[in-house]
C-alpha cells in the first residue's frame, strides 16, 4: 500500500511550518517544551547528577538539557528515558543562565557584583554566592540581591555551615540539590576576565566535592573548557571527566521522526508508517527508546527513502550522487565532524519549503540541497551572535576555491587588512576578539581561531578547507560541492 498524496502533503506542510530559527534557553520564553523532548541513549551521562561538566558546541542541546533539568515536569518526563539516574530525587536550582529575571543570574548582575580587574579569589566568592542563593531558593525562600549572598559567601566558616547544614537535610531525605550553570560563554567580553571567571568557577566546582548531596552541573562550550591559558592543578581531571554532547546519525533521524509523530501530522505519519510496515509508538515509548525508528538505521533509511526518494539523483546511476539518508549527515558536519540537531532540522525544514510539492514524496533531492543552504545560513548567522568577529573574517574569503594552500588564504586576509580590522572592531565595540591577550595577532592565529571553533580545518596534504556547513553561506567555492547562496 502506497501512502496517499494528501498524507505526503500534510507531512510536508507540517515540516515546513516548524520554526527554523528555534533555539532554547534554560528558562523563560524559549524554555524547552515536553513535545520537543527526545532522549538519545548517549545523553544519559549529560543528565547524570554525577557528571559535573557537560560540553557541547552551539546547537547540540546544552541549554535544552539545562532547561529540562530545571523544570519539574520535564525532569519527570526525562526520568522515563533515563530511569537509572534518579532524576525524580533531584531538587534543581539555577546558578547562572545568562538571562535576567528571578530564575538565573546574568552578566549584568555578575558585573555589578564583581568589579573589573577582580582576582580569582574575588570571582570564586561570587560562585559560592550563587550556591548560597540556590540553597535559599531550594528552601522556599525568595531570592535576595546577589550582593547580599556575596557578602555572606566571603565568610568562609559561615558559608560552610550553611552548606553543610542543608546537605545534611538532603541526605536524610535521600535527595540531591543540583545547581545548574548554563550560557557560560556570556560571562565576559574580554579574554582576561573570562579566564578569571572560568578559572574561579572550575576551582569552586572542584571544592564542591566536599558535599555529596549538593552537585554543581556546568554546561560549557569546548573552546572555553580547553582554553590553554587556564592554569589549575586539578583542571586535567575536570577535563577528563567532562561529558561531550554528541549526536549520531541515527539519533538525528530519530529526533526528526519523533517530532513528526506528534502534532497535527500525527495521523498522516502513522498511516505512512503502516504503509511501509514500520511500527508506530507512543510518546512514552519514544522517550524510553522502545521504538525501532529510534535506533535501527535500516528502518530509518527505508522511511527516509519514502520521504525523499532513495538517491540524490534520478535514474539508474542516481546512487552515484549519494543516498538521501547519508547526504545530510556528510554535509552538515563541522570541522570536528559533529552534526547538531539544530542544523539537521533546519536542513529538513528548508527542504520542505523548497519548490512545488512533489506528488510521490515529501521532499526532493534538490530541496535537500537547498536545505543545506538554509542550514548553512542559519549556522553562520548564529556564529555571528556567538563570535562577533566572524563576519569580517569570512567576508574577504568569498569566491575563494577550496581547498587552498595556507599562504593563499593568508594572503587574502593580508590584502584585506582583516587581522587589523578584527582587532580594532573588537576593541571599539567591546566584544571578545579572536586573539587572546598576549597573542601576536596574525593571519596564522586567525586560522587557529577558526580551527578552534570548527569552522576551518587542515587536510592531510596540509591545505586549508572549510566544511560545507559554513562554506556555503560564506560564499566560498568547492569543485563538485553545493553552490553558495
Amino acid at each position: 500500500m502506497s501512502p496517499s498524496e494528501n498524507d505526503l502533503l500534510v507531512l510536508r506542510e507540517e515540516l515546513a511550518s516548524w520554526p527554523a530559527e528555534a533555539s532554547s534557553d534554560a528558562h523563560g520564553v524559549q524554555a524547552p517544551a515536553e513535545q520537543d523532548l527526545f532522549a538519545p541513549a548517549a545523553h544519559s551521562a549529560a543528565l547524570d547528577p554525577a557528571s559535573t561538566i557537560v560540553q557541547g558546541s552551539r546547537g547540540t542541546g546544552k541549554s535544552f538539557w539545562a532547561g529540562v533539568l530545571g523544570d519539574d515536569a520535564l525532569r519527570e518526563a526525562a526520568a522515563k528515558a533515563y530511569p537509572r539516574l534518579g532524576l525524580e530525587r533531584l531538587r534543581v536550582q539555577f546558578g547562572y543562565t545568562g538571562l535576567p529575571g528571578p530564575e538565573g543570574i546574568d552578566k549584568e548582575k555578575l558585573d555589578d557584583c564583581i568589579p573589573s580587574g577582580a582576582t580569582v579569589d574575588e570571582a570564586r566568592t561570587f560562585w559560592w554566592a550563587t550556591l548560597l542563593r540556590a540553597i535559599e531558593r531550594a528552601n522556599g525562600k525568595p531570592s535576595r540581591s546577589i550582593k547580599e549572598y556575596y557578602r555572606e559567601a566571603a565568610n568562609v566558616e559561615g558559608r560552610e555551615d550553611i552548606i553543610t547544614g542543608f546537605a545534611r537535610k538532603l541526605t536524610v531525605r535521600g535527595e540531591t540539590l543540583l545547581v545548574v550553570y548554563d550560557a557560560l560563554d556570556t560571562l565576559a567580553s574580554s579574554w582576561s576576565r573570562r579566564r578569571v571567571l572560568t578559572l574561579a568557577l572550575l576551582e569552586f566546582v572542584w571544592a564542591m566535592r566536599a558535599w555529596r548531596a549538593i552537585r554543581p552541573k556546568l554546561f560549557l562550550r569546548p573552546d572555553q573548557l580547553e582554553d590553554e591559558a587556564l592554569k589549575f592543578v586539578e583542571l586535567p581531571k575536570l577535563r577528563t571527566g567532562a561529558v561531550r554532547l554528541s549526536w549520531s546519525g541515527a539519533d538525528l533521524y530519530a529526533l526528526l521522526f519523533a517530532r513528526l509523530s506528534v502534532g497535527p501530522a500525527e495521523p498522516a505519519f502513522k498511516r505512512l508508517l503502516k504503509s511501509l510496515g514500520l511500527p508506530w509508538a507512543s510518546h512514552d515509548q519514544i522517550l524510553s527508546r522502545r521504538w525501532l525508528l529510534a535506533y535501527d538505521e535500516e528502518s530509518q533509511k527505508e522511511l527516509m527513502a519514502a520521504l525523499a526518494g532513495p538517491y540524490m539523483a534520478p535514474g539508474p546511476n542516481g546512487h552515484k550522487k549519494g543516498y538521501t539518508y547519508d547526504w545530510p549527515l556528510k554535509h552538515l558536519g563541522d570541522a570536528f565532524d559533529e552534526v547538531t540537531p539544530r542544523s539537521f532540522l533546519n536542513l529538513a525544514i528548508g527542504a520542505a519549503r523548497y519548490g512545488p510539492p512533489p506528488t510521490d514524496r515529501v521532499i526532493t533531492p534538490e530541496g535537500i540541497r537547498h536545505g543545506l543552504r538554509a542550514a548553512s545560513q542559519m549556522r553562520v548567522d548564529q556564529l555571528r551572535d556567538e563570535f562577533l568577529w566572524i563576519k569580517g573574517v569570512l567576508a574577504p574569503l568569498a569566491g575563494l576555491l577550496l581547498p587552498r594552500e595556507e599562504e593563499e588564504v593568508f594572503d587574502v586576509w593580508r590584502k584585506a587588512g582583516t587581522v587589523e580590522m578584527a582587532v580594532v572592531d573588537a576593541k571599539r565595540k567591546g566584544y571578545l576578539p579572536p586573539f587572546p591577550e598576549k597573542t601576536i595577532a596574525s593571519e596564522r592565529e586567525l586560522y587557529v581561531a577558526l580551527e578552534r571553533i570548527g569552522v576551518m580545518f587542515r587536510r592531510v596534504d596540509d591545505r586549508l578547507d572549510m566544511p560545507d556547513l559554513f562554506r556555503v553561506a560564506a560564499r566560498l567555492l568547492k569543485k563538485g560541492g553545493t553552490a553558495p547562496l
